[in-house]
């Protein structure tokens, strides 16, 4: 079926849609619809602890895959947790008029890597004003959100969070060493960590992901002293082949449950982020909360959050060199390692889920949403400063 087809299709269905939402069989005005886009990643954490903390100002908190899982809703505060939960490449969900939207956009401009992402902001740039607020992760991804159109009035900066109940420094000393027998790691040896998904669902590197910079610096440090390097995500093809014809010795876990992540972060002696394009990543808040070093590639949260030298070492996109004198720093000099594990269990503590869920609603959900609780949420004077 040719693409003008398809359009046509997809407005009569909208349209029909359209039509028999105005009849209020699925009227909502008292609930919260949490859109993930699918799948048991990092949006789907976001979407169970904003649930669990919210659940009290709403008649009802739903998580959805897919806003179409009710396509005849109406009245309903939707929430959709990233960009493609309501911006698809293809153009956007025929959802009812009188459904108050609130969007997050994670990351990526017109001019990003992603071909999906870039699709998605030519929809975004018709289509932002059926959005009542935006919530963007950090500077970066407000500025390319702003390029695109955007009213800056709308459009609320606010990091995604982490939970601190379950990610946290080992309190047991032996702890690490323990792990490191489970997984068969030397209990002497440096462990650098590498937790994403970096390929697609082909196994193609996904160059956002930067993963030829990831082996690239693992090289780099190996030349120069002994590393081990522990991965976990899905697939990960790319980065096991290029470390293994190089000699450079990794071990891939699987792991069935993101909180099973905890002990891979007590494991570990420094974390290393490469991404060209992030909207966190996820393993930066889950690093810093578990006491674990960061170097990072100056993109996404990190350049929000990262105080180089303080609290974690940031080099620019690309730079191979930059990020293997931060590994090598850490390597060398565990005062500064332990220096950045100390700043940096401080610099997360604002990011708890409790503090963010408690954003959304004070910043966001209040200005752009309506209910008999919704409505009588009255904002503290930092709040009210904020929006």
């Amino acid at each position: 079926m040719n693409r003008p087809v398809l359009r046509t299709l997809r407005r009569v269905i909208g349209t029909s849609r359209r039509l028999v939402s105005g009849l209020g069989f699925d009227a909502s005005p008292g609930s919260l619809l949490l859109v993930t886009a699918g799948g048991d990643w990092a949006v789907k954490q976001i979407a169970l602890a904003v649930q669990e903390r919210l659940r009290e100002h709403f008649d009802s908190v739903q998580i959805l895959d897919d806003v179409n899982q009710r396509p005849y809703v109406t009245q309903a505060n939707i929430h959709c947790l990233c960009r493609p939960a309501f911006f698809g490449s293809e153009g956007i969900p025929p959802v009812h008029r009188s459904n108050r939207i609130v969007v997050s956009w994670l990351h990526g401009g017109k001019d990003s890597l992603d071909r999906h992402v870039a699709a998605a902001c030519q929809h975004l740039e018709r289509h932002w004003r059926k959005v009542r607020r935006f919530i963007v992760p950090n500077s970066i991804t407000r500025a390319k959100l702003l390029e695109c159109g955007v009213d800056p009035a709308i459009t609320h900066q606010i990091p995604n969070g982490v939970d601190l109940r379950v990610f946290r420094p080992a309190t047991d000393p032996g702890e690490r060493d323990r792990i490191r027998r489970e997984l068969g790691l030397p209990l002497e040896a440096f462990v650098i960590g590498s937790f994403q998904r970096d390929e697609d669902n082909q196994g193609r590197p996904k160059l956002i992901k930067g993963p030829d910079t990831l082996v690239e610096t693992l090289a780099t440090v190996h030349a120069r002293r002994p590393i081990v390097a522990l991965l976990t995500g899905p697939g990960r093809t790319y980065v096991q082949r290029e470390l293994t014809a190089r000699g450079i010795p990794f071990l891939y876990h699987w792991l069935d449950h993101a909180r099973d992540l905890v002990g891979m972060y007590h494991a570990i002696d420094a974390y290393l982020i490469t991404s060209r394009e992030e909207g966190g990543p996820t393993a930066l808040r889950e690093s810093l909360a578990t006491g674990v070093p960061v170097v990072s590639t100056r993109m996404g949260l990190a350049v929000d959050l990262i105080d180089h030298g303080r609290n974690g070492w940031i080099a620019d996109v690309g730079d191979v060199d930059g990020l293997a004198r931060g590994l090598l720093t850490l390597i060398e000099r565990p005062s500064v390692r332990q220096a950045f594990a100390h700043a940096g269990l401080e610099t997360i503590r604002p990011l708890d889920f409790s503090i963010i869920a408690a954003r959304y609603r004070d910043e966001v959900y209040r200005l752009a949403f309506r209910g008999p609780r919704v409505a009588r949420l009255a904002p503290s004077g930092a709040a009210a400063e904020r929006s």
